[in-house]
């Protein structure tokens, strides 16, 4: 068995070697030039490489990446980790991380966890035995302290981390969840609110108390008391992306006397979960509330009343994870720990409005 894997490794690596001598025969220039470009190193004019890169994608060239990787060369694969993709907002970061990475000619490959960090070291080995050129970690749930996480900053493989559970030792990106809720708290303040309710935040172990100190601190720039003007409402036993946690916080909210009127939810689903409730119950959004959503799902905007919500700025976030990857690639230096905040933006849409008179 030994001998024939051996063999088998030998005819790839022979084959990988006679096709790239074959490209640059085709494109006049030296097996030299081409395998630097294959490899992702320095060293070639940009004109080349951009020459080089289009004559791979026409004429269908496809460098063995395993024996290259056995090698010791690029294997061009990025290993994904993500946690789920089973709500629309991670799908699309899922389809916009791909999309970068193609862009720069690397392969990914992706694998779920279920937020499990058993799977999460399961999938990191793999992807290691694997030989990718770098990993990318979305939502990761280990600590800083753990033995892969420091096996991967000792080793020096390229790796980034987006939006983790804990401060890791490797170049971050985290979405600014505080001044996306900074921003819902001034959109109702300058509309005249001054009595909250907060949707199902505090149900987020994760991100949830980020999310909090947002609130709290946007309290404090305004002037508002948060105990006296700010209430929490969360339930055991929901999905936090479920319109129907939305609608059972509703009709929690539908019981307090005087009904606050600036309305934030953890996220759309939520939020829309919230307006049926309220609606059901004859109350007019925004006439006698407005309500801000989190996500921009592409649903807030058909929603009737139209959703006001906080867009994550998925493309910037994604292209900042990329950027940062290549850039250890490129350089072959250990990129040190860093972190780099993405401010999502207010989508103001029909869902809010002035303050109902008292």
């Amino acid at each position: 068995m030994l001998e024939t894997s051996l063999v088998s490794t030998e005819k790839k690596e022979s084959s990988s070697v006679d096709s790239t001598a074959a490209l640059a025969e085709y494109l006049g220039v030296s097996r030299w030039t081409v395998s630097r470009v294959l490899n992702g190193h320095s060293g070639v004019r940009e004109a080349t490489r951009r020459r080089i890169l289009e004559a791979m994608g026409k004429l269908g060239f496809q460098p063995n990446a395993m024996a290259r990787g056995l090698r010791g060369s690029q294997t061009q694969l990025i290993g994904i980790c993500f946690q789920e993709i089973g709500t629309p907002v991670l799908a699309r970061k899922v389809a916009t991380l791909q999309n970068h990475l193609r862009q720069e000619r690397y392969r990914a490959i992706m694998e779920l966890t279920a937020g499990d960090p058993l799977f999460e070291e399961e999938v990191i080995r793999h992807f290691l035995s694997m030989r990718v050129d770098g990993i990318v970690l979305v939502g990761s749930t280990l600590p800083p302290d753990h033995p892969l996480i420091l096996q991967l900053v000792n080793d020096g493989l390229p790796t980034v981390a987006v939006d983790p559970a804990y401060t890791l030792p490797l170049p971050t990106v985290h979405l600014d969840r505080e001044y996306g809720m900074e921003l819902k708290v001034k959109c109702l303040y300058e509309l005249g609110h001054r009595s909250f309710a907060i949707l199902g935040v505090e149900s987020d172990p994760v991100y949830g108390p980020r999310r909090m100190q947002g609130l709290r601190r946007a309290a404090r720039r305004h002037q508002i008391a948060f105990r006296e003007h700010f209430i929490s409402l969360s339930l055991q036993g929901f999905d936090l992306q479920d319109y129907n946690y939305g609608y059972a916080l509703g009709r929690e909210l539908l019981a307090r006397d005087p009904l606050p009127t600036g309305l934030i939810a953890l996220n759309d689903r939520i939020a829309l979960g919230a307006v049926k409730a309220l609606s059901e119950a004859g109350l007019r959004i925004p006439q006698n509330a407005s309500i801000i959503g989190f996500d921009n799902l592409e649903v807030a905007a058909w929603a009737r009343p139209s959703l006001t919500t906080v867009d994550q700025q998925i493309d910037l976030m994604m292209s900042t994870a990329v950027t940062l990857l290549l850039q250890s690639l490129r350089s072959r230096d250990v990129a040190g720990p860093s972190i780099q905040y993405i401010r999502p933006v207010l989508k103001a849409r029909e869902s809010t409005g002035p303050a109902p008179e008292s």
